[in-house]
């Protein structure tokens, strides 16, 4: 009985040991690849690599010991990559903006509903287009556009939706906004005229008229909230355009914002990886 139980432990040993060998073997083999991964930079191989020793080579205790502390160094390399990656971009995008707002073309002012200044292009405040229908576009800081119909008139229509018809017969409509006398939207009579102000925010008709920029014959519709009634406004060279600028520079704005989150994200990993590999 004896002589039997010592021959079968003997067999669990060697079992053991065979399971042992084979796992140092497979996570030598993975610890080289990841390295060659390494120093091709392909980073996220490299890191799938090493998470398979730890998940894969359980008995490899030394290997699952380097593969740790290497995926620390791998994981920094690749954050100092797509730190100056996103601070190469955003130098990229704020001289353009730069080049775009002080360009003369752009005004900047804080208004009444904003917690943050906007961007609009001279000449299509309100305030210079006293007695006309007319659409126009203004951007914040973080890239937020706003679409903006203004209609002055003897009564309400109390209009809810701009409708856009380009040249090629093809249309746009922007989301249908509640009537409401909060915020950006709101209406009122003075002096006999009816004033009504709706804001579309962040709404893909923007990009159309940006892509109908050149559409002379481009038209915009004031929809009734009913659905039933519509007045056409005119929109003339400059209203395009300056929708469309307005439109491209919250493009900009609101990549330059991306990039800031992921110049900070990534200086923030450093910082954690580097203190994770000095322990």
């Amino acid at each position: 009985m004896t002589k039997t139980l010592t021959i079968v432990s003997l067999a669990l040993c060697c079992g053991l040991c065979a399971c042992s060998s084979e796992d140092e073997k497979r996570a030598e083999r993975l610890y080289t690849s990841a390295e060659q991964a390494f120093h091709e930079e392909r980073y996220d191989y490299a890191i799938s690599l090493l998470d398979s020793i730890e998940s894969d080579c359980k008995k490899a205790i030394e290997w699952r010991k380097r593969g740790h502390t290497f995926s620390y160094e791998v994981q920094l390399a690749q954050q100092r990559e797509e730190l100056a990656s996103a601070d190469t971009m955003l130098l990229a995008v704020t001289k353009c903006i730069n080049e775009l707002v002080e360009s003369g073309k752009f005004d900047y002012a804080k208004g009444e509903y904003d917690e943050l200044g906007r961007f609009f292009v001279r000449g299509t405040e309100a305030e210079k287009n006293i007695g006309r229908n007319y659409v126009h576009a203004t951007v914040n800081e973080y890239g937020i556009v706003q679409l903006i119909s203004e209609y002055r008139g003897g009564s309400f229509i109390n209009h809810t939706q701009l409708r856009f018809i380009g040249q090629d017969k093809s249309e746009m409509t922007t989301a249908n906004v509640p009537l409401s006398n909060e915020g950006a939207n709101y209406h009122f009579k003075h002096g006999g005229v009816c004033h009504e102000t709706v804001t579309y925010v962040n709404d893909s008709a923007l990009a159309y008229v940006d892509m109908h920029a050149n559409d002379s014959r481009l038209k915009a519709v004031l929809v009734y909230a009913d659905g039933t009634k519509s007045l056409a406004v005119q929109l003339t060279d400059a209203d395009r355009n300056a929708i469309a600028l307005t439109y491209q520079l919250s493009k900009m704005l609101a990549a330059q914002l991306q990039y800031k989150q992921r110049s900070k994200t990534a200086a923030g990993k450093i910082q954690f990886l580097q203190a994770k590999i000095a322990k």
